[in-house]
């Protein structure tokens, strides 16, 4: 195993971490890129760990290709979920921030984050709906609970406030949407 993935998976669980704790603790506006970011070196690490092809394995080009298309997701779903249909908001954030943590770090990097959870749950669960169904509870709830405390989102749901576990039944099912877009995009790239 080459070293440095083992230090990169360290690093990302020691990251990770420290976002939750900032969330949670400071209530840090900021804690999600440090979250996303870690997360998704440590998932790369165990899906290496697992023989899995972790994004460690992947090329810089394959990697940059990606990235961009992420970013046209990313500006796709906040232009319309948030400029149009006002479902959320960064109150904490000019727009200095929203570029660097929304769509620079925070999208692209829940992507990757998404990708590598969603191989991990796809190599233990074998039939591929009850895989996604799981990823998108898992992934929704490990990255909304943290910003209850933190708020660097605030969501604004019409109709209902129906919730469970503190967090909005839409905003569950929306991350069916996020779960998508890694999938969606390995098959753009194909």
């Amino acid at each position: 195993m080459k070293d440095y993935f083992y230090l990169l998976g360290i690093l990302g669980v020691i990251v990770a971490s420290y976002g939750i704790f900032s969330a949670i603790v400071y209530s840090n506006a900021t804690w999600f890129s440090y979250f996303a970011i870690g997360g998704t070196f440590f998932l790369g690490y165990v899906n290496y760990k697992i023989k899995n092809a972790s994004i460690f394995e992947k090329s810089k080009t394959y990697l940059l290709k990606t990235y961009v298309v992420y970013l046209f997701f990313a500006i796709l779903i906040e232009v319309l979920g948030r400029t149009i249909l006002h479902f959320w908001d960064y109150p904490s954030f000019d727009l200095a921030h929203k570029i660097i943590h929304v769509f620079l770090i925070g999208y692209p990097f829940v992507f990757f984050f998404i990708h590598e959870s969603f191989k991990i749950i796809r190599k233990k669960v074998s039939y591929f709906p009850f895989a996604f169904i799981l990823a998108t509870l898992i992934n929704a709830f490990i990255h909304e609970a943290p910003n209850i405390f933190a708020q660097e989102w605030v969501y604004a749901i019409p109709y209902t406030n129906l919730k469970f576990l503190n967090i909005h039944i839409a905003v569950i099912a929306g991350w069916a949407i996020l779960v998508a877009v890694p999938l969606i995009t390995k098959r753009i790239l194909k």
